[in-house]
């Protein structure tokens, strides 16, 4: 057997982002050094929406930890608390492998993150000395973060280094969002706080924000107070005036989280691929001149993304596919809406739908995946899977490869999980990747109601055919059926074949508990019989407690002979399990039809008639009503559950308190069967029972059945043209 291939799992949010996406770079570049293929475990747009949320974080339920040698986990690259919370509890409880997690907070998992607190020294520095500010203060997280402090103390070591006075007013604790930036420009507008030279916020949201704040208050960035920023957001060069910012190294950041969760697994040490350092953006907001900066090429990428916003294209693509196989044709003929690159033949694509994807209204899936899912690959593949398997084996290749999962659901209605494998083609998951994941999802809503609604249709369509008690079609009201029946068999060279099939005890029952148990075991026969049937029989509704199975064989008495006896053998095991004191059995006619050329709707019908009958008139030659019936009923019942005890003529006919040879005629009238044979067959029933769902020695099984044990050999050799041993091997 092959060794499981190595592979981390890195879970992460908005990877469309170029922050996030340098991250997963520096990950990748350094998992495929140290041998390691990955899966990525990424989430849609987050959403307050609790229903859209849940369906989004279903997709952990994919992520099987026996497939993967640990975790790299990036809580802040989700925006909600709602989702990096949940990973956060669903890790501690169900992950077993080393996960790394890339932050400071948290004390359950192994930490890592860059060298932040020398960063924000670096470019306060900047402030000091490149531009002659000495009333400096710090804008920064919550205090109860571990980052926030962090990034405070790199403030108070480039002012411990210049010797310029602070105190503690100089460190504001805010939110890194808008609210605290809004708050400190109202104080210094107001005179609550000094006007200082310069902010250093150590994040580029908040100095986005402060700009904004202070310019609506009257003051000019940078000639009345200077801002610098961190992380280097591409929105801080698009701001005006520019952002000062600091970019760090997230790629640096991304191979010493897989350095460290290598070093948890394999307790070796390992060092980067690569090193390199974050860099100072020197912009307008501190008073430098970014005109020396190139373009990012991340806005041609974003103006792609505008222009797909309004693209309809994929949408309409998508609504107009009637069946889930035009539904994959067209996903796989649109990927070039997403994938730029010329490397685009080595992406694949994998849709895996849950084994109940389309069902709708109360009974729809909500937690989880099916056990068994279904793929479609844009490499033509189609295979239905494990669930633990995440994806199917046999389709990884030998080599690296990095493969994208993201949840497919519509709001909490769960499909299934999109799988790119993008080898180390990282740029094509972009934001026209994730508008393509949610048409997808959409398309899946629309089809599985599509799908609903002509199943609506066509029910409303035969409803008429259709018996109310057990849903089978009656055959009076389905001509079109017999014609496509008949027309089958002749093109396949078979001859067509009929068994009608009257259950017996139905009368009794109704009589004695009422007619809902009666509706019941019909109900319960039905199902007996249609299981019992092949691909090419039919099972229709005759009459109130008759049915009639008709289909086509190149041995129409084989298989007319197989279907009776599967049937009695069905009814056999329900009567030795079930809970009620009912016996059932079914009295059958049977004809091989010869000749069906001139046979239409109508003749078959009368010929149905005809069998019915003469079932009928043997049923009244069997003393339903006799004052032995319920005795017989009982007596035929023991039997069934305790073949082991010694039944005979004479014991019987003395529990019934009648003669020997009257039982016998009675029991044959009644049932249809002579009751020597009903009783080896009960018996043998019982044997082949034995021999398939237990592991008893056949000396055993013979006594249990009321056998000894060489009568039992001969008796069940004879039956079956094989021996216990032999037809036990055949089954398993």
């Amino acid at each position: 057997m092959l060794a499981r291939k190595k592979r981390i799992a890195i879970i992460m949010g908005r990877i469309y982002k170029k922050i996030n996406k340098n991250l997963i770079c520096g990950m990748l570049e350094q998992a495929k050094a140290l041998g390691y293929s990955v899966f990525v475990f990424a989430l849609n747009e987050a959403c307050d929406n609790e229903r859209i949320s849940h369906g989004e974080k279903n997709l952990f339920h994919a992520l099987d930890f026996s497939r993967v040698d640990g975790v790299v986990y990036a809580p802040y690259t989700f925006c909600s608390y709602d989702y990096y919370g949940y990973i956060d509890e669903y890790l501690a409880e169900h992950c077993p492998k080393p996960v790394v997690r890339v932050g400071l907070e948290g004390e359950r998992f192994t930490p890592v993150w860059y060298d932040d607190r020398s960063e924000i020294a670096e470019i306060t520095l900047h402030l000091i000395y490149g531009h002659n500010c000495k009333k400096l203060l710090c804008l920064t997280g919550p205090e109860e973060l571990p980052v926030a402090q962090n990034r405070a103390k790199g403030f108070i070591d480039a002012m411990q280094r210049a010797g310029l006075e602070y105190s503690d007013k100089d460190i504001v604790f805010g939110d890194f969002w808008i609210n605290a930036p809004k708050k400190l420009a109202a104080e210094i507008a107001g005179r609550v706080r000094e006007k200082p030279d310069a902010v250093v916020c150590t994040n580029d949201n908040m100095a986005i924000a402060l700009c904004d704040a202070l310019t609506e208050r009257g003051y000019s960035v940078p000639d009345d107070i200077r801002i610098t920023g961190y992380d280097g957001f591409t929105e801080t060069r698009l701001h005006v005036p520019s952002i000062t910012t600091y970019r760090t190294s997230q790629e640096m950041l991304g191979r010493r989280s897989v350095c460290l969760l290598y070093e948890q697994i394999t307790g070796e040490h390992s060092e980067p691929v690569r090193t390199d350092n974050g860099v100072i953006l020197c912009r307008k907001s501190c008073g430098c001149s970014s005109c020396h900066e190139k373009d990012d090429p991340f806005d041609s990428e974003h103006r792609l993304s505008e222009e797909g916003y309004m693209d309809c294209v994929v949408s309409a693509a998508f609504h107009d596919a009637e069946t889930l196989d035009e539904l994959v044709t067209e996903m796989i003929s649109m990927r070039y809406k997403f994938m730029y690159n010329d490397r685009f033949e080595e992406s694949r694509l994998f849709l895996c739908l849950c084994s109940d994807w389309d069902n709708v209204g109360s009974e729809y899936r909500r937690d989880g995946y099916s056990d068994m899912m279904y793929l479609i690959g844009s490499d033509g593949s189609r295979c239905d899977f494990r669930l633990t398997e995440i994806l199917p084996e046999a389709l990884d290749k030998p080599d690296f490869s990095a493969t994208f999962f993201l949840p497919v659901h519509f709001q909490d209605q769960c499909y299934g999980y999109i799988a790119l494998d993008l080898q180390e083609n990282i740029d094509n998951f972009n934001m026209e990747y994730i508008k393509y994941c949610r048409e997808v999802n959409n398309a899946l809503k629309y089809l599985s109601t599509k799908n609903e609604l002509k199943r609506l249709l066509y029910r409303q369509a035969v409803s008429m055919s259709r018996d109310e008690l057990t849903g089978l079609y009656v055959f009076e009201n389905c001509g079109n059926m017999w014609e496509e029946l008949r027309d089958s068999a002749a093109e396949n060279c078979e001859q067509l074949y009929m068994v009608v099939i009257t259950a017996g005890g139905i009368r009794h029952i109704e009589n004695k508990y009422g007619s809902v148990e009666s509706d019941k075991c019909i109900m319960m026969i039905a199902d007996i019989l249609s299981k019992s049937c092949r691909s090419r029989e039919r099972l229709f509704k005759a009459a109130d407690r008759s049915f009639v199975m008709i289909g086509s064989d190149s041995r129409p008495e084989k298989r007319v002979d197989e279907y009776i006896k599967r049937i009695e053998e069905k009814m056999w095991k329900h009567t030795i399990t079930s809970s009620e004191n009912h016996i059932l059995y079914a009295r059958t006619e049977s004809m091989i039809i010869e000749d069906t050329t001139s046979l239409g709707a109508d003749g078959a019908a009368k010929l149905i008639e005809d069998m019915l009958a003469a079932i009928d008139e043997r049923a009244e030659k069997q003393f339903s009503s006799h004052i032995h019936y319920s005795e017989l009923l009982k007596l035929r019942r023991d039997i069934f559950i305790h073949p082991e005890r010694d039944w005979s003529g004479d014991i019987c006919s003395q529990k019934l308190n009648i003669s020997k040879s009257y039982f016998y005629k009675i029991y044959i009238q009644t049932f249809g069967v002579n009751f020597i044979r009903d009783l080896q067959k009960s018996r043998l029933n019982c044997a082949k029972n034995l021999l398939t769902s237990t592991t008893l020695l056949l000396p055993d099984i013979a006594e249990r059945c009321g056998y000894d044990y060489y009568n039992f050999m001969r008796v069940f050799k004879r039956e079956f043209g094989m021996t216990p041993t032999q037809y036990r091997k055949n089954d398993r």
